[in-house]
């Protein structure tokens, strides 16, 4: 394989904590959507893959790897509201997120550009709610391509992500490393074409789950540029 042109990652369990960030989001949602009403919270928590009482998500469930609207669209089953009534909820409950990143983002971002490497992220989340965490975190400097399940290049694990990142970024996809904690982040890369795919530990998914769609399983992306340069690719 060529050296690499450009890394996409996915967002939530790859570049920030998934359940510090969308076990909050859980929380509060489930409680607007069901106010006094522990066991229906419970249920709809349980729908979307997420455990109340031991405050961890299930690999592979709704909120882990589907897209917003999906998830919405699923609660709807559940109570007395629309699927863009429970949207609108889920948006406002946006704002209040911690925003925990799963190691030293800045040296893991400069090392990278210092090779001259294009970095992007797809994630399954809003495109603004990427860009409003990314500056949260003051690295949304570091990135030459963001977007989201409604950034309009479809979601994951369709490659429509990827293929738009290489698109804008003039890489060559077959140089290109996709780089995720789920499934559905490694089946896009594997989809597209990706040169390399990179799954992650950071997040809810296991090796056991990831395994078989990795180039390569990583405990998180603090390793990267190393195994990178390991292999000849930077």
């Amino acid at each position: 394989m060529q050296k690499l042109q450009g890394v996409l990652f996915d967002k939530d369990g790859t570049v920030l904590s998934f359940n510090e960030i969308w076990g909050s989001w859980c929380e509060t949602v489930v409680r607007r959507l069901a106010p006094e009403n522990p066991a229906l919270q419970k249920q709809l928590a349980e729908a979307g893959g997420y455990d109340l009482e031991r405050r961890v998500f299930a690999p592979g469930s709704a909120i882990v790897s589907a897209s917003a609207d999906e998830t919405a669209a699923l609660w709807a089953g559940l109570v007395d509201l629309s699927a863009d009534q429970i949207e609108q909820i889920g948006i406002e409950a946006l704002d209040s997120l911690p925003l925990v990143p799963v190691t030293d983002l800045d040296k893991v971002f400069t090392e990278l550009k210092s090779f001259g490497i294009k970095l992007g992220i797809a994630t399954n989340d809003y495109e603004s709610a990427a860009h409003q965490h990314l500056q949260g975190l003051s690295v949304d400097h570091y990135f030459d391509f963001v977007c989201g399940f409604d950034s309009g290049y479809g979601v994951k694990p369709a490659p429509g992500m990827i293929t738009a990142f290489c698109e804008q970024t003039q890489c060559n996809v077959s140089r290109v490393a996709m780089v995720g904690d789920s499934t559905h982040d490694l089946h896009a890369g594997n989809a597209a074409g990706a040169g390399l795919v990179v799954g992650v530990l950071s997040g809810p998914a296991t090796a056991e789950h990831l395994t078989p769609d990795a180039h390569v399983v990583l405990p998180d992306i603090s390793d990267l540029p190393r195994v990178l340069q390991q292999r000849g690719l930077i």
